[in-house]
């Protein structure tokens, strides 16, 4: 799950399929990226940090440690 992502949504006071629209985007897409089903293209993860004012890295990345990686 990235909460991350819900955060900013709800912050905005946005739900899925309003956020959806106006990042371009389907709200099945959106879904699956907040439930972390799906990571999504590098084009889209820009698209949803440009909405936020925000870095794809903030978004998608921070403090995530693979298990392999943290060995």
């Amino acid at each position: 799950m990235n909460k991350k992502l819900i955060k900013l949504r709800i912050d905005r006071g946005l739900n899925q399929k309003e956020a959806a629209k106006k990042i371009g985007i389907s709200q099945s897409m959106l879904s699956s990226l907040e439930q972390g089903i799906r990571s999504g293209s590098d084009a889209t993860k820009i698209k949803i940090a440009n909405f936020y004012g925000t870095s794809v890295e903030y978004i998608f990345f921070a403090n995530t440690i693979a298990y392999r990686d943290n060995r």
